[in-house]
């Protein structure tokens, strides 16, 4: 019943929500700070805002689960995948570490929720996702074949989108809902109570987040979102609901390896994406070497603008995308 899922969504929120500031105020004591390299002066801004989300959606996937046994092996699956991704950040958060190697270790993600299909393959099924008109497909080894980009792929994706502050949280949020109407529309409130822990801790998490930002997500936090939202869609066979739900961070990525020509290290960049003007507006890249991104086109297009009206139109084609993922959602028998 939806009172379940408003009781776990409800937990994870208000955890969110109190802990937040609690591990902002102890990053800044150790020192574990960024600069938020797009306002003046650079302030120091607390890090790995994962932390606080891993707090919010562990002990609301205990209640979840205690509300509804039966989904032990779907939470199970993507508590796992999850705290997979949040440890690689996390250790990228404190230690840098290359590109090439953190998404290397993202495909370990999977590991949980192939894990669980072979010990409960009737709960956690694979190579039936449900699509718009056609219903549940019946695929094999093409489905194999793309299953370690499931959930490494919107772990990878989101995480290379998080740039600006509340970006992150507000898109994936909006990805969440439409996952949630997903699962509640083919599985019942069930099915949507996998998806309640992630939904209140971005609640609860965001308005920290949100310009200007009292604490920045680190890798730890965008590598935690994507790989919940992966696996949460692999589990309830709803992989073309999170793509569509996900378009600008799959075009965003998109955009930017194919300009540098697959994945580059930082110093291989030649240049950056967008550049700060003088009066701290944001403006598309003079360096036609410099990788395109969906924020640099935003820019060319538009012309500089000030960090917000950015970070507005980035939520805006998130919300969109999860907009039409929702109404993928009914066109599905």
């Amino acid at each position: 019943m939806i009172s379940k899922w408003a009781a776990v969504a409800a937990i994870s929120c208000l955890t969110g929500y109190f802990a937040t500031p609690l591990i902002a105020k102890k990053m800044r004591a150790i020192n574990h700070v960024r600069p938020d390299v797009h306002k003046p002066g650079r302030p120091l801004v607390p890090y790995s805002g994962g932390v606080a989300i891993l707090t919010a959606t562990l002990p609301a996937s205990l209640v979840a689960l205690l509300l509804g046994p039966t989904l032990l092996p779907r939470v199970l699956a993507i508590v796992a995948a999850s705290v997979t991704a949040f440890t690689i950040g996390i250790v990228d958060d404190f230690k840098v570490l290359g590109a090439k190697v953190k998404t290397l270790l993202t495909v370990f993600t999977l590991v949980p929720v192939v894990a669980a299909h072979v010990v409960w393959p009737d709960q956690v099924v694979f190579g039936r996702p449900l699509v718009p008109l056609l219903g549940r497909l019946r695929i094999t080894v093409i489905y194999w074949l793309l299953l370690p980009l499931a959930v490494a792929g919107p772990a990878n994706v989101i995480n290379m989108l998080d740039v600006f502050n509340g970006v992150m949280p507000a898109t994936t949020l909006s990805a969440a809902v439409a996952l949630t109407i997903g699962a509640y529309l083919k599985g019942g409130w069930d099915s949507a109570l996998l998806l309640a822990p992630l939904v209140g801790a971005l609640v609860g998490y965001l308005p920290y987040n949100r310009w200007p930002a009292r604490i920045l997500n680190g890798d730890s936090g965008s590598l935690l979102v994507g790989a919940y939202i992966g696996a949460a869609a692999v589990v309830l066979n709803l992989e073309f609901i999170a793509l569509v739900a996900l378009l600008p961070h799959i075009m965003n990525g998109v955009l930017v390896m194919g300009s540098v020509g697959g994945l580059k290290e930082h110093r291989e960049m030649k240049g950056r994406p967008i550049e700060v003007l003088p009066d701290y507006r944001l403006a598309s890249s003079t360096n036609q070497s410099a990788p395109m991104s969906l924020t640099r086109l935003i820019l060319a297009l538009d012309g500089p603008m000030p960090e917000r009206e950015v970070i507005k139109r980035l939520v805006l084609l998130g919300a969109l995308s999860s907009f039409l993922a929702a109404v993928t959602a009914f066109l599905i028998p």
